[in-house]
């Protein structure tokens, strides 16, 4: 092969990478504001991820933490559909559109997001199209969204409710566990930060995001981050409950009805709360009719009617069971369940630093329980109180104390105090009043002469430093930051769980497509670990 058609297929390999790389930066720019495009967007790097590893001899394929888990899960789902007794062609086109775009996501950016640059470009994407999301949903808050035409509430339980924003996310719960999820990865930036501008920035983008979250009057979701901050508070720094209970203060200050929406939750004096109930316990009676082949992806609203046990009105469409943990088990079985919150949970664990071999083989061992017995929900239900203690413990260990920096010594001897200096009367100084630098020649140190520049310090320097330096924004360190982004993918792991309980956020498009991102980019961090981040610098080769 000649010199020039070398030349020409190493352009090729660069062009496809690059096609690739900025294909996942339009997905995490475009997710929340336009699905469509977003969705566009993962099919080309698709393609164009193909075309590099079919054109690039060196390349290899990675091998991710939970491949096995995230397999398990997408043929069970195909499975699920053509199994399903709702089958129909509508329930084929919701599965290869939805979760084909799961899948794709995890791959190109589990494949393609190999070094810390990458991982910036990525959040950078993710962060500025949070704050179009913010802003778009102040915009509604101070110019009115009329709960009337979007019936989110319950106006007999909160009549002077008016208001719940929805940004760019169509309803109030899934814009408020986005929020979550945002707010999750400032505050791992900022136990990472050490730079004060950096600080400031974070601390600021919390408020305004807890704020815009506190718009939304969405119940769960802001529970769900106060337990993350109260637990990291508690657990790890204080100021970080501190800064949690001043901007809720504030909020409750300014608006009272924040607050009775929040205690609400713990009245069932909702309206809302009393149909979760009863879609739940229909949802109960789905897994019990079909525990290991699932009604179908996606056939929860064609089904539901068969289980209406609480909903008078047949006209009402529940689309799903307002729990993550139930949806999943209804729709695709306990066994598929088992292995999207195998890589769920995994992906999780191992964020706040746990090795992937210990939570598969948690998983793995308690799966196979699961399918050998024929008394599931009991095998189901010690699984959950096994999985929450050995959580409990990772978080715990997690939160630890951090150790002391070690101080290095210096001998007296290496240190020249003022003091020992002696300046004879021949030596020649020449002063800068302007530049208080005074240039001082041929002074007598430990018998020999030397030259030198003494510089006035200024002790006014420090007051005089700006807030903000903004030439220093930009300066972050490789591996703090990618410590403090993994450590925020856990938390916003975290708040999905927590969210689960009472809402199935993930039936939403962009929130799957946040999730399964913030997987593989996890993943792929976690892959780089140790060293690789000293070195600034991913191996390509895994």
């Amino acid at each position: 092969m000649d010199r020039v058609s070398v030349f020409a297929r190493r352009r090729r390999i660069k062009n496809l990478e690059e096609w690739t790389i900025y294909a996942i930066l339009t997905e995490a720019f475009f997710l929340a504001l336009s699905p469509a495009i977003a969705s566009t967007a993962v099919v080309f790097g698709v393609i164009t991820w193909f075309l590099r590893s079919r054109i690039d001899t060196k390349y290899k394929f990675r091998s991710l933490p939970f491949d096995v888990p995230v397999t398990i899960f997408l043929l069970i789902g195909a499975a699920s559909v053509f199994m399903s007794s709702a089958r129909n062609l509508e329930l084929i086109y919701n599965y290869c559109s939805l979760v084909g775009i799961y899948g794709f996501t995890y791959l190109i950016v589990g494949q393609t997001i190999r070094t810390p640059e990458q991982v910036k470009y990525v959040a950078q994407a993710l962060g500025a199209s949070a704050i179009l999301v913010v802003l778009w949903g102040f915009f509604q808050f101070i110019f009115g969204v009329d709960v009337a035409d979007v019936k989110w509430t319950d106006p007999e339980a909160f009549p002077e409710l008016k208001k719940r924003i929805f940004s760019t996310l169509e309803n109030p719960n899934v814009l408020a566990g986005y929020l979550d999820i945002f707010i999750c990865l400032s505050l791992g930036l900022l136990t990472k930060a050490e730079r004060r501008s950096h600080k400031i920035i974070l601390i600021v983008a919390i408020i305004l995001l807890a704020a815009c979250l506190a718009m939304t009057y969405s119940r769960g979701a802001f529970i769900a981050i106060a337990i993350v901050f109260a637990v990291y508070g508690v657990l790890k720094d204080w100021r970080v409950l501190i800064l949690f209970v001043l901007v809720t203060g504030l909020i409750a200050y300014s608006d009272s009805t924040f607050i009775d929406r929040i205690l609400s939750a713990f009245t069932m004096g909702d309206s809302s709360e009393g149909v979760r109930v009863g879609i739940w316990v229909s949802t109960t009676a789905m897994i019990s009719d079909h525990p290991f082949a699932g009604i179908g992806w996606g056939a929860y609203q064609y089904v539901y009617p068969q289980y209406n046990y609480y909903i008078a009105d047949p006209t009402i469409v529940i689309y799903h069971a307002h729990n993550i943990y139930l949806n999943y088990a209804a729709e695709i079985g306990i066994v598929g369940a088992l292995a999207f919150f195998w890589y769920f949970f995994g992906t999780m664990f191992i964020s706040f630093g746990v090795s992937e071999r210990g939570a598969e083989k948690w998983f793995t061992e308690r799966f196979g329980k699961v399918i050998s017995s024929s008394e599931f929900l009991q095998e189901l239900s010690e699984l959950v109180n096994k999985k929450l203690e050995d959580f409990s413990n990772r978080f715990l260990d997690l939160f630890g104390k951090k150790k002391s920096p070690k101080i290095k010594k210096v001998r007296r001897a290496d240190v020249l105090h003022h003091e020992e200096m002696n300046f004879s009367e021949h030596t020649r100084q020449k002063f800068s009043d302007e530049e208080n630098i005074a240039a001082v020649e041929n002074i007598p140190v430990a018998g020999e002469n030397v030259s030198a520049k003494i510089i006035k310090i200024n002790d006014e320097s420090e007051d005089k430093k700006p807030l903000v330096d903004w030439n220093d924004v930009t300066n972050i360190d490789d591996k703090k930051f990618l410590d403090g982004l993994r450590l925020g993918i856990g938390l916003a792991f975290l708040s999905m769980a927590l969210n689960g309980f009472t809402d199935h956020l993930l039936f939403n498009i962009p929130s799957s497509m946040l999730m399964w991102l913030l997987g593989a980019l996890g993943a792929a961090i976690h892959l780089q670990g140790g060293d690789a981040f000293e070195k600034n610098n991913f191996s390509g080769d895994d």
